[in-house]
C-alpha cells in the first residue's frame, strides 16, 4: 500500500507542474559519500541541512545567470510530523538560501510546508516543498508555479534518525526576463509597422 501511495504522490507532483515549467536551478549530489551528509533527521521531529564545503555545482538552466561552482546552501531547520500514513511525513515552513563560493546571496526559496517520504524501506527519500516562492539577486521576472525537490541518497540510520546526501532540482513557469519582454515588444512594433 505504501508503494502505491508513493507512486500517487510522485504522479501528483508531475501533474501539478505547469506545461510551461522549466528547470530553474539544479545540482547533482556533491557529497563524496555518506560521511558528508547534506541532511539530518533527528528523532523524527526535525530536519536540518545545508552544504558549506566545495564540490556543489549550482546549475541555472532556466536563468541567464552563469553556473556557480562551489556554491553553498543554508536550510532552516523544519519541524517534521507524521501524517499517519507511513512513510509520509509533513514538514513545516522553512527557507533555503543559495550562496556563491564567496558567500554572496544568489537565491532564496521560501516554502510554507513540504512532504518527506521515508525511503529506508523501499528506495530513495524525497523532500518536496509546497507554497514555494523564489527570490533573490539572480532571479528574473516573476516566476509562477515554483516547485523544488531534494532526492536523498546514502541514508544511514533508522527511520527516525538518519543522515543523507542529496541532489536537488527546481522548476517554475518560464517567465521571460524584463529585457526579453522589451525585445518582444519592439519586435511586435516592427512587425506591425512593416505590415502598413
Amino acid at each position: 500500500m505504501s508503494r502505491s501511495l508513493c507512486a500517487l504522490f510522485v504522479a501528483g507532483l508531475g501533474l501539478s507542474a505547469s506545461a510551461n515549467a522549466a528547470t530553474i536551478l539544479t545540482f547533482a549530489d556533491p557529497a563524496t559519500g555518506p560521511s558528508t551528509p547534506l541532511f539530518t533527521l533527528t528523532n523524527g521531529t526535525t530536519l536540518t541541512g545545508g552544504w558549506s564545503s566545495t564540490g556543489l555545482l549550482l546549475e541555472t538552466p532556466g536563468l541567464s545567470a552563469p553556473n556557480y561552482p562551489d556554491a553553498r546552501f543554508e536550510f532552516d531547520p523544519v519541524t517534521v510530523t507524521p501524517t499517519g500514513f507511513p512513510p509520509f511525513y509533513n514538514l513545516g515552513p522553512g527557507q533555503i538560501r543559495f550562496r556563491d563560493s564567496g558567500g554572496n546571496l544568489l537565491v532564496t526559496i521560501t516554502f510554507t510546508g513540504g512532504l518527506l517520504t521515508d525511503g529506508l524501506g523501499f528506495g530513495a527519500s524525497i523532500f518536496a516543498g509546497y507554497g514555494v516562492v523564489f527570490g533573490g539577486p539572480i532571479m528574473e521576472g516573476a516566476p509562477a508555479n515554483e516547485a523544488f525537490a531534494f532526492s536523498f541518497a546514502n541514508q544511514i540510520g533508522s527511520a527516525d534518525n538518519y543522515t543523507a546526501t542529496a541532489s536537488f532540482t527546481s522548476s517554475a513557469d518560464n517567465v521571460p526576463a524584463p529585457g526579453t519582454l522589451t525585445l518582444l515588444g519592439l519586435g511586435g512594433l516592427l512587425a506591425a509597422r512593416r505590415r502598413r
